[in-house]
């Protein structure tokens, strides 16, 4: 068994990328069982064919780099894993297929879920949503993902990367973060109409903090 212990904490970003390539195709090669600590989520989720997620010496999910991300036990993972991380919205059940949240204009925006909850759910809870699962609305989008609900944003600020760009949206008091496409990008100061995936969606209850 081989244990590594944050070799490439010292390392510059490029040289982290080109090392992190080699461990793993070392990896393959010597077929050996390894434990990889480090505090880097990319690091995790490119080299791990399970990870551990740590916190304050509990483990809180030990499972494959897909289902952790997909599908976090609770809000800590979600929230640990990912960057830009998982947007954590309040929501309350308004039935048992939909949700409400605070939507741009202070009132309430309803949201229907890709799937029913099972009794017992608690009536306020936390929508968590990544920001590449926040798309422009468009009906061509509604056809692709049946799933996607539409709400109004404004964009307080837009931060183009690149090959994505990220837009800071406002939810009443609240700020969410979407990814886009470059072409299909939004303009700092407009209004835009929200697409929210709701099958890709994470609900969870806001006192165990737990994935419902």
């Amino acid at each position: 068994l081989f244990l590594f212990d944050e070799p490439l904490s010292n390392l510059d970003a490029k040289l982290r990328v080109d090392m992190r390539t080699e461990i793993k195709k070392l990896h393959h090669r010597v077929g050996k069982t390894t434990v990889y600590v480090t505090h880097d989520q990319v690091e995790a989720m490119t080299l791990a064919s399970r990870i551990a997620v740590m916190n304050q010496g509990s483990v809180q999910q030990f499972d494959t780099p897909k289902r952790i991300y997909d599908r976090p036990t609770n809000m800590f993972v979600a929230g640990f894993m990912g960057s830009p991380a998982m947007n954590f919205i309040p929501a309350r059940f308004t039935g048992s297929t939909s949700i409400s949240v605070r939507a741009a204009d202070g009132g309430d925006a309803t949201l229907a879920l890709a799937a029913p909850l099972p009794a017992g759910a608690p009536k306020d809870v936390v929508l968590g949503v990544r920001p590449e699962h926040i798309y422009r609305f468009t009906t061509d989008l509604k056809s692709r993902k049946p799933a996607v609900e539409p709400m109004q944003a404004p964009v307080e600020l837009v931060e183009p990367t690149g090959a994505e760009t990220l837009a800071v949206l406002r939810l009443g008091d609240l700020e969410i973060t979407g990814r886009f496409e470059p072409d299909d990008a939004p303009v700092m100061g407009e209004t835009i109409t929200l697409g929210i995936d709701m099958s890709r969606a994470c609900l969870f209850d806001p006192a165990t903090k737990a994935l419902l």
